[in-house]
């Protein structure tokens, strides 16, 4: 490690405390081991903000005070190592998953690890939609933002217009006017999720220019969080 900061003053450390509040696909902070140790395993982890021994073979180290380890984490009990990130390379290459909206950042974090989890390696985020890159979206995801591809999209139709030229058949989740997802057949092709708010779901604008519309069917209740149905109807659509 170099010399020890020790001052909350430092220009380093503003800088720090300005990318926590701040995060950007190209830069963002992550805290504590797991959450480090999954970026450098992934090849993302650009620099190490410790107040304890650690060896990241190959990555920047900044050694700080305990004092100043507290300034920059978000967390209240932060374990000692904070990390800078970057997310990967935006690639599409498989199943997709769409979010128009979805605004707690915990149930893009949980919405992130199923996606991981099922299949679905390439995440769009509409306008409206909670940064995959706050503190809580990523505690929620527990790594999962760094075995995806993360895509910033601007504007939904270029969106649809890219993956439908893919051939990938793009599918929304609708409580009305919809076909149940267990008797859904999955074709061969490619497809894209598409998943909305948590209070208003997926745009009308959005559906209409949907392939299919699935809903998830219940019992007495109406409707689930987000991130629940998100995760079974990734569960059931995965290949």
């Amino acid at each position: 490690m170099n010399e020890k900061i020790v001052s909350k003053a430092n220009p380093r450390v503003k800088e720090l405390c300005a990318l926590r509040d701040h995060p950007s696909p190209t830069s963002f902070l992550v805290e504590g081991k797991h959450m480090v140790d999954m970026a450098y395993e992934h090849h993302v982890l650009d620099e190490v903000i410790a107040c304890v021994s650690v060896s990241y073979p190959g990555v920047k180290t900044l050694s700080v005070s305990e004092e100043v380890l507290a300034k920059i984490a978000s967390s209240k009990t932060p374990s000692g190592i904070l990390g800078v990130a970057h997310a990967p390379k935006n690639e599409v290459a498989g199943d997709a998953l769409i979010l128009d909206r979805v605004q707690d950042p915990g149930n893009v974090g949980t919405l992130l690890r199923s996606a991981v989890s099922f299949g679905f390696k390439d995440v769009f985020f509409l306008p409206g939609t909670a940064s995959p890159f706050s503190t809580k979206a990523l505690a929620s995801s527990q790594g999962a933002i760094f075995a995806v591809r993360i895509h910033m999209a601007t504007d939904f139709k270029a969106v649809l217009f890219e993956l439908s030229k893919q051939g990938c058949v793009i599918l929304g989740t609708s409580l009305r006017n919809a076909s149940p997802i267990s008797t859904y057949q999955r074709p061969e092709s490619k497809i894209a999720l598409v998943l909305g708010n948590e209070g208003r779901g997926v745009s009308e604008e959005i559906l209409s220019s949907c392939d299919e519309k699935l809903f998830i069917e219940m019992e007495e209740m109406e409707s689930l969080n987000v991130g629940v149905a998100g995760g079974i109807a990734m569960y059931l659509l995965r290949k």
